[in-house]
Formats: structure tokens, sequence, C-alpha cells
């Protein structure tokens, strides 16, 4: 009879004691078992790592939206709307929120906009999003509060209404950082038909900021150092140009 058949029929322990494994047999056997328990406890954890990466990795549910107007109800949590497969909207509500959406996604192209709303109840929330603010009847959209030198980023505007006077949200739009560094978030002022700009932030790929107030919001941008200095330039010459004809009128 082999070594093997005497295993199977004698545990391992009654091997021992009949002295057909010896002891240095059974530190080895026994580093083996624990060998193999520690790997498989790596395994198991590289195997967990992996499907949490990978779970948030996919995101939220994406919803395929084959025209420019939807309507739902969306409970508490996140999940992106993805117009005729190009504007993603991707919102975040901490109750159960109606949402009305008109997305002119065949001009705005492929770009993802992200909100978060925060409310003490249920909420009811009309959402317009176009390329253009002259499609939203904002027709003096150059002038930026404070901040004449920005122009408007005529890529992108939409008009945000809520039930509720007392809310928090986050607006964000997903852009390269080289591109989010001239540029800032802003809502349209009705009263002074004026854009006011509000601080922004880069974060996470997109263009962020924090707004306890709903309206008709853009992305404002300032022009370039170097088409500053230039402008700069052009009025400098333009100002001595008046200063010599005056000049010359005086002489003559």
């Amino acid at each position: 009879m082999g070594k093997s058949e005497l295993q199977s029929l004698y545990t391992f322990q009654q091997l021992l004691d009949l002295g057909i494994i010896s002891k240095k047999s059974e530190n080895i056997m026994n580093n083996k078992y624990i060998a193999y328990l520690v790997l498989g406890m790596v395994l198991l954890g590289t195997v967990a790592t992996l499907s949490l990466g990978l779970v948030a990795a996919q995101g939220p549910d994406t919803v395929e939206v084959g025209s420019d107007n939807y309507q739902t109800q969306q409970s508490a949590g996140e999940k992106e709307y993805r117009f005729r497969a190009q504007t993603r909207l991707r919102i975040k509500t901490s109750h159960q929120l109606q949402l009305n959406m008109s997305v002119n996604a065949m001009e705005i192209g492929d770009r993802g906009f992200y909100l978060e709303v925060e409310s003490d109840g249920d909420m009811e929330m009309n959402m317009t999003c176009v390329r253009d603010q002259e499609q939203l009847g904002i027709q003096n959209g150059s002038l930026v509060r404070n901040q004449l030198r920005h122009q408007v980023r005529n890529n992108f505007a939409a008009r945000l209404q809520i039930n509720k006077t007392e809310f928090n949200a986050r607006i964000g739009m997903e852009m390269s950082r080289g591109d989010a560094i001239r540029a800032h978030w802003a809502y349209f002022d009705e009263d002074g038909e004026e854009w006011v700009e509000v601080e922004s932030s880069y974060e996470d790929g997109m263009l962020v900021a924090e707004t306890d107030h709903f309206s008709v919001w853009t992305i404002v941008e300032s022009p370039s150092l170097l088409g500053l200095w230039i402008g700069i330039g052009v009025g400098v010459v333009a100002i001595g140009a008046i200063a010599a004809i005056m000049i010359r009128k005086k002489r003559a």
C-alpha cells in the first residue's frame, strides 16, 4: 500500500502517531496551509477591491433620452440623463425630485453638466438647457458685473427653476483644466440685465460653483493675457495718433 493510500485511510494525527509522518513533515504541511490561507485572503481582497473599483468607475445609472424633452421622478440619489447620445445631465438630489427637462442637445453637443440639490423635502425642478443665451430671451448678455473685460461663452446656458425658497445647490461643467483657468460660473441678474460672476473652482474634471439661487446660469471667460496686452497696445497707439493730429492742428 502506497503512502497516498495510507493518507486516505488514516487521519493526519493517526499517521503522525504511527510515525509514518514526521514532525518535520507536519511543520512543512502546516506552513503550506498557512501560506495557502494567506494567499487566498490576498486574492479575495484583490477581487473585492477590483469589484469596488469597477462599480465606482461605472458611475450612476444612465437614462438614454431620444428627444429634447423628458419628465421623470427621481428618488434620492444620483442619476445621469443623456439626451440624443450627446448632452449629459448628471443630477444628484437629497430627496425625491420631479424633473421637467428640456435640452437642445444637437446644438449643445457632447457636454457634461452636473447638478446637486439639497433641501428639507421633496422638490420639483424645471431645467431648460440651450447653447445660446438669446434662446432664453437674454439679449444684453455681454456685460458682467464689475468685470466688463469678461466675455460670455455662448455654448451653454441653463435656466433652473425650483419650488423651494431654501436650498443649497452645486453646479458643474466638464472641461479641461486649461479651459477652466480663465472661466467662472455666472448667473443672469434680470433686474440689472447683467451677468453676476460667482466664485468657481476646478474639481474632478469640472468647473464647479455653489449657490442657493436659481435663475439662468452660464460660463463667462476672461480674455487671454496676450489678447489683453494687444488691446492695451492698440488703445495706446490710437490715443497717440489722436494726440499727434490735435498737435498738428494747433500748429497749423
